[in-house]
């Protein structure tokens, strides 16, 4: 009889436990690497209680691993009015309040159970105008590819509207520029987020003439001063730089705390990582490294990062190394690495540690006690 006869048998309940760690995991990587630090944790966990209850009862639900369109989607919904994404194009559209999704969820459900008609029309007329938008840059240059489709379906997931009004957004054809409408008082501050968005569009993937003509008839339309059109486009090239820098150290960060699943988890989640942070046009010179299973050196590349950029890196690979729910010899391994980590960037891993591991307890905790009550 081998070994493995005597190995105990995988408790159920202990299973699903498992299970939701891992959803935890990359829930907390999508949350941290969208921008807005652990502090989103608290809230993107409420918004997706029942998805985390479905898991405990069995369900199998769209994961990062294995369905990162869909899951892109589901995520980008979710965290939308707590903090949208800093790599989504229209992001600052939603930060004016431009989606339904904040009223329906937060200090309006005190009293009431939906929005108001004013609320909706705005959103709708708004929503609507910034969708045309970003589906004319991307349709600019070519066919839309299916990041680019993906990325329009989580902006208009994100608007929160009702389904009749959201369902013609998802499949419309694009529009001609010289031939969108725009109608109605449109605030300064959402036409500046609007523009933001179409640039942040256009130079993800690099930055192309006709869309860079999509996005000067827009500012026509919408009166915007040219020269503060430009200082929107200066502006988001250095962010995107500055993105490609965090992105990377967060698939080395993964790579180097996991250097002992590749091939494996420390691939993937290095990989799909890779895929949500780093601009698409700086994207494939990262990944090839991992790809190819290129030993990771740390040599203080991410030193150079803001504060806040190296907590999310090290948030992010401590999230990465939870992923498998490792047993106590496996989290003192993944420490002492991650501490390494922390080191080449200059920082200490036990705050981002805290952290994460501090909102995946408190996700637990309620989760784990009905399962255990019987």
């Amino acid at each position: 009889m081998t070994l493995d006869a005597y190995a105990p048998m995988v408790d159920p309940k202990t299973a699903a436990l498992g299970r939701l760690i891992g959803a935890l995991a990359e829930d907390a990587i999508f949350g941290l690497a969208s921008g807005g630090g652990a502090a989103v944790l608290e809230g993107l966990g409420r918004r997706r209680g029942e998805a985390y209850q479905a898991i405990l009862g069995g369900h199998r639900l769209n994961t990062m691993s294995n369905e990162l369109e869909h899951w892109v989607v589901e995520m980008t919904r979710a965290i939308a009015p707590i903090f949208p994404p800093a790599w989504m194009p229209m992001a600052d559209v939603l930060r004016e309040k431009v989606t339904l999704e904040v009223g329906a969820r937060g200090l309006r459900s005190f009293f009431s159970s939906k929005p108001s008609e004013k609320d909706v029309l705005r959103v709708k007329r708004l929503g609507t105008l910034a969708t045309r938008v970003l589906r004319a840059v991307f349709a600019a240059d070519g066919t839309l590819d299916p990041e680019e489709q993906r990325t329009i379906a989580g902006f208009v997931a994100s608007l929160g509207l009702p389904d009749e009004d959201a369902k013609p957004l998802y499949a419309e054809a694009p529009i001609a520029v010289e031939q969108l409408d725009v109608y109605g008082d449109v605030e300064p501050g959402f036409a500046k987020a609007l523009l933001r968005g179409a640039w942040l569009a256009s130079a993800w993937d690099s930055i192309d003439p006709r869309e860079e003509h999509v996005i000067r008839v827009v500012s026509n339309k919408l009166n915007f001063a040219a020269m503060e059109l430009e200082v929107l486009r200066n502006d988001v090239v250095t962010k995107l730089e500055t993105r490609r820098a965090a992105g990377q150290a967060a698939v080395d960060a993964i790579r180097f705390v996991l250097s002992d699943r590749m091939p494996g988890h420390g691939v993937t989640l290095a990989a799909k990582t890779g895929t949500i942070m780093i601009p698409k046009r700086y994207r494939d010179e990262v990944l090839a490294q991992v790809g190819h299973g290129a030993k990771v050196t740390l040599a203080r590349r991410g030193a150079q990062l803001s504060t806040e950029d190296k907590h999310m890196v090290l948030g992010i690979a401590w999230a990465a190394a939870l992923y498998e729910d490792p047993s106590v010899a496996r989290r003192a391994l993944f420490r002492a690495r991650h501490d390494r980590v922390a080191q080449d960037l200059g920082e200490e891993g036990a705050k981002a540690r805290h952290a994460v591991d501090e909102w995946v307890n408190d996700v637990l905790a309620p989760a784990a006690f009905p399962m255990g009550a019987d």
